[in-house]
């Protein structure tokens, strides 16, 4: 008001201030002044003056708002100290009735009677302030004056019985739905939750021990459409957080004490209820709505699969469909949140003897749908976003998890299958997203996450399904299958996670299948299990190293395949001497044996490398047969006996003489090929 005045007397000023200006314009322009009623007074002679320049039009200067101190003191003065006097007048209506019940100044009728009375006048006292334009004072009065009705309706049942059950309901009901229109009236954010607040409580005020399923659930689902349209007309956000609060502790309050016969009920209400809260304005209203009820849906029918199942995946495909069109996607993941957490708890509660397959058909159809969730949001809608990513990263692990403690005891031979079925899922999606949007960084993120649960999947799925060898075989197939997919994709980090399966692959070679057989005599030279695994394992590594075809990423799988075979190739070598050596000569047996294997082995080589005009084969088989020489000259020669020595020099010699007649006969093409190399290079 203080700032009210003072523009006023500014307007008054100025407005003085202009007409003087203008009674010297038209004294000096000799221009008679307008008529008036009374007479004017003689004219003051005005010396000739300049004209002035027109005057320029200027914005007139900002009326200086309250300052924070005076603003301070008009909410505490006028809008809390409103607030307080009303919850201070209220208890002073409870205080009063409870005099006069103490004293029996009036009836049960006549204390009635007296609050309908107060709350009205109230009312209307409220709505006549406001209209005078006293806004705050008259919410306050018009709040108090509904809570004191409503509080009146209720006693003349809950305290007084005057009235049935029904009736004081109808009549709740009606200050409620009075005091809602008078929020909007008002623009009043508190009379609306006060409202509100009164409406959810009225239930619980009124049980009289007496389930109405479908009438307390109709009240419920009108009450949270009625809060939920007042608070998106006003922008109320407070409202309709109160409104879904409201909703989710009656709704669960009831599911406590749910029978069979209500089941139906309960299921339908919970949908009408969901849908009310998922077209919410606000992502995490609708968030919130949607795990709830998913959680919701597995009390419901916690002892009916068939309910359950329809339920949950109705609610995903609600949720998955609000969060696509409304571009939430941390909607989907509350959707799948709600789903495996609620479909988790269901399983728990699995009675002992029951069937898993139909709950295992529900989980496989729920990460079906989660699963598709990442390549629509990128292959149609053209998006991304990190949250799209986790569901992606996470749906693969719960999905197999859970599978695999409900069908692991009587499906236990099937269980790696399993894992190698959702890896190639994994696979296909990721080579689809790369054919379509392989220049997008989003997309390439995607799929190579994909390509990291199939790694994660079939590195599960060899100990799962395999023991022993066939584990070894299993990881390295699966390194050499990521070595061509790191060439099709062109990817890197593909490239990295086939050398790391390659590196486990040669540690347990090493480790584990070296000791495979302990015995000489326990298996079939060559055609045995431990053979056959080294040979897998160096043509996994042959085949990575022509693929990756240059680099030291090429050259380590070619040299690692070569080391497996040959060591393969050498344990089967000592095996054969340690069943043909006599008494006392195995050492000497055995050493020679490997010796001749080794110099076969680099002789082969370089005839290969001569014969193709590989220099990597060349310098290997020279490496080899020099290892070879060091060895018999430094080492065997001193260790054999007489008839082993004659037999390795004579070997040793004629491989020699062979591999030196391979440079002999084909030098010239020899340096060809290597003047060649080096041009290219």
């Amino acid at each position: 008001m203080d700032a009210l005045s003072e523009a006023i007397r500014r307007l008054l000023r100025r407005q003085e201030e202009l007409q003087q200006r203008v009674a010297r314009i038209e004294a000096a322009l000799a221009i008679a002044p307008a008529e008036t009623a009374a007479p004017p007074p003689e004219p003051v002679p005005v010396p000739a003056v300049p004209p002035e320049p027109e005057p320029q039009l200027v914005e007139a200067p900002a009326v200086p708002g309250p300052t924070p101190s005076r603003d301070l003191e008009t909410r505490v003065g006028l809008a809390w100290l409103n607030r307080i006097g009303a919850v201070t007048l209220v208890l002073f209506v409870a205080f009063l009735f409870k005099l006069a019940v103490d004293n029996e100044w009036i009836g049960e009728a006549g204390r009635v009677m007296l609050g309908v009375a107060a709350g009205l006048a109230g009312v209307a006292l409220g709505d006549r302030l406001w209209k005078r334009g006293q806004l705050v004072y008259a919410q306050g009065i018009t709040g108090a004056s509904a809570a004191v009705l409503y509080l009146s309706f209720y006693a003349s049942f809950g305290f007084y019985q005057l009235v049935p059950a029904t009736l004081a309901f109808a009549l709740m009901a009606a200050a409620v739905a009075m005091a809602g229109a008078l929020a909007l009236r008002y623009d009043a954010p508190a009379i609306a939750a006060l409202a509100l607040l009164g409406g959810y409580a009225t239930p619980p005020l009124l049980y009289t021990g007496t389930d109405r399923p479908v009438a307390f659930l109709s009240y419920l689902l009108l009450l949270a459409l009625g809060g939920v349209a007042v608070a998106r007309v006003r922008r109320w956000a407070r409202i309709e957080w109160l409104a879904l609060a409201g909703a989710v502790l009656l709704y669960g309050g009831w599911l406590q004490n749910l029978t069979d016969s209500k089941l139906l009920v309960a299921g339908i209400f919970l949908f009408l209820l969901h849908a009310v809260f998922l077209t919410s304005e606000r992502w995490q209203i609708a968030a919130i709505a949607q795990f709830l009820a998913t959680l919701a849906a597995a009390q419901i029918w916690e002892d009916r699969l068939a309910g359950y199942a329809f339920s949950a995946l109705l609610l995903a495909i609600l949720g998955l469909a609000a969060a696509d069109v409304r571009s939430w996607p941390r909607l989907a993941t509350a959707a799948f949140s709600g789903f495996w957490l609620a479909s988790l708890q269901w399983m728990n509660s699995l009675p002992d003897g029951r069937n898993p397959e139909p709950l295992a058909a529900l989980l496989t159809a729920g990460a079906v749908l989660f699963f598709a969730w990442t390549p629509w949001r990128l292959l149609v809608r053209a998006q991304v976003p990190s949250d799209d990513l986790l569901l992606l990263a996470l749906n693969g692990a719960f999905y197999f998890g859970s599978v695999y403690r409900l069908l692991s005891a009587g499906y236990a031979a099937w269980m790696g299958l399993l894992a190698v079925a959702v890896a190639a899922a994994h696979v296909a999606m990721a080579w689809r997203i790369w054919e379509t949007r392989r220049e997008d960084a989003g997309a390439r993120r995607a799929v190579v996450l994909a390509l990291g649960v199939a790694l994660t999947l079939l590195t599960l799925a060899a100990p799962i399904q395999f023991q022993g060898y066939r584990v070894t075989m299993v990881w390295a197939a699966e390194a050499a299958a990521f070595a061509w997919l790191a060439v099709r994709l062109n990817s890197r980090p593909a490239q990295w996670v086939s050398l790391g399966l390659f590196l486990v692959t040669l540690v347990r070679l090493l480790a584990v299948d070296t000791d495979m057989y302990g015995g000489s005599q326990a298996f079939i030279l060559l055609a045995n299990a431990r053979m056959l695994t080294f040979a897998v394992a160096a043509a996994a590594l042959f085949a990575a190293a022509w693929w990756f075809r240059t680099g030291w990423t090429a050259l380590a799988p070619y040299l690692a395949g070569h080391w497996a075979l040959l060591w393969g190739l050498s344990l089967e070598a000592l095996a054969w001497a340690s069943r043909r050596a006599p008494a006392g000569d195995l050492r000497n047996l055995q050493s020679v044996s490997v010796s001749a294997l080794f110099a076969f082995y680099g002789a082969v080589l370089v005839a290969g490398g001569v014969a193709t005009g590989t220099a990597p084969n060349r310098f290997l088989g020279l490496g080899l047969l020099g290892f070879v020489i060091l060895k018999l000259y430094l080492f065997d020669v001193w260790q054999f006996a007489m008839l082993y020595r004659v037999a390795a020099f004579g070997i040793l010699a004629v491989l020699l003489l062979s591999t030196s007649y391979l440079y002999s006969r084909y030098g010239s093409s020899l340096g060809a090929w290597l003047r060649h190399e080096k041009s290219d290079s």
